[in-house]
């Protein structure tokens, strides 16, 4: 029943096998889908209506049964991609008399950071995250922005208390977020003067020494990687990968199959909008190739990919959670990907290798990104030291 019925719903089984899910979980998919149709008819709404609004107002419909389908918790997301991806579900359309001041000055704040600044969309939304309440500081009972109540001891308040459940990188970031808001207020006239300058700086957002993994670290999380398992093997090669050759977590997310020359013992890594090329060592090589003999067929050609559905490249942010998830299971201090990264820079040095070879494994561009790394050089270091009493 319904206008979703039965060409929407055919193609959503066909998606849903192809993305890898079991039949109980493709049948959840399709069960909601039913339900959506149905909705729809009854509210009298056509495939053309379908936006994030229209599918907004039926999981509140849904959640505010006495009891509501399991379903509508577990499967809307995936619903949701379908139907974008199947060009079903459009953005919710809002015309700009809609939306409220502040929105609306959110809105010109993103367009002027896409279409002046050349951000891109991902760091947009980061900007956006950290720094887009701040207009609430602002808004009269009326709902209108008040730009003249904007002063240093508002920004700085609001730095503080937004910063206050993060880190001391996410607090570099919301700084800088809050900065390039008020650069725009600035440039469209909002504000009549420069607050930037009185701008506190976070504390603790010097660079420190390094910090790697030891040898028993490492064979700790290889330890716990099952080689008789997909996962285990999948995770072994993981580790091995960024232990051995120092790429960042994005990187070794985005390595696919045709990046591995296997004939000339060459991987191509690609990251922060540049390549580079590594030799690929016999462990490395070894260990990816375990993993590949039992790699799942996938929706790209992604070396490391789910091992759910859907089958495709994983995240930054899951491949990174092996490590967080391997730490755990081996009992030791929870470790991110970027350490193992510092891990190789740090094996080399302590090899008798130069900074210059660091450079060209971490595929830094300038050396002096590189020079952090002489903290950690002992060796280097204690020919340096002055003998207690002596002048040099």
């Amino acid at each position: 029943m319904g206008p979703l019925a039965p060409t929407v719903l055919g193609e959503c089984s066909a998606w849903s096998a192809a993305q890898g899910y079991s039949l109980g979980s493709a049948a959840g998919i399709g069960n909601l889908l039913e339900r959506l149709s149905m909705w729809m008819e009854e509210v009298g709404a056509g495939v053309d209506d379908l936006d994030e609004d229209v599918l907004a107002e039926f999981v509140a419909a849904e959640l505010s049964r006495e009891l509501p389908c399991a379903s509508v918790q577990r499967w809307t997301g995936t619903m949701s991609r379908f139907l974008a991806s199947a060009g079903y579900l459009g953005a919710a359309r809002k015309r700009p008399d809609q939306l409220t001041p502040v929105q609306a000055a959110a809105e010109d704040w993103r367009s002027w950071m896409r279409e002046q600044r050349g951000l891109t969309d991902k760091t947009i939304v980061a900007y956006c995250h950290y720094a887009a309440s701040l207009l609430d500081e602002m808004t009269a009972t009326d709902g209108s922005v008040e730009w003249d109540r904007l002063d240093a001891a508002i920004v700085n308040s609001y730095i503080a208390e937004r910063g206050r459940p993060y880190g001391v990188v996410a607090r570099a970031h919301i700084v800088g977020s809050v900065r390039c808001l008020l650069r725009w207020a600035l440039s469209t006239g909002r504000l009549n003067r420069d607050l930037t300058g009185g701008i506190l700086k976070p504390a603790g957002t010097r660079r420190s020494v390094p910090r790697g993994v030891d040898a028993e670290q490492v064979a700790g999380l290889l330890a716990v990687c099952d080689p008789a398992t997909a996962i285990g093997t999948r995770d072994r090669a993981v580790v091995v990968t960024l232990v051995r050759l120092g790429l960042r977590a994005g990187e070794a997310a985005r390595l696919r199959l045709d990046d591995i020359d296997w004939a000339s013992g060459l991987l191509k890594v690609t990251g922060k909008g540049r390549e580079h090329t590594l030799p690929l060592p016999v462990d490395v090589g070894q260990a990816l190739e375990a993993w590949l003999r039992l790699r799942p067929p996938a929706l790209d050609r992604a070396v490391f990919v789910r091992l759910r559905a859907p089958r495709q490249m994983m995240t930054v942010a899951g491949l990174s959670g092996i490590i967080a998830r391997l730490s755990d299971l081996a009992g030791i201090d929870q470790i991110r990907a970027h350490r193992l990264r510092h891990t190789a820079a740090m094996d080399v040095l302590a090899a008798g290798g130069s900074l210059t070879e660091a450079k060209e494994l971490l595929g830094h561009v300038y050396t002096v990104t590189t020079m952090t790394y002489a903290k950690v050089d002992l060796v280097s270091l204690r020919e340096l030291v002055v003998p207690f009493g002596q002048v040099p």
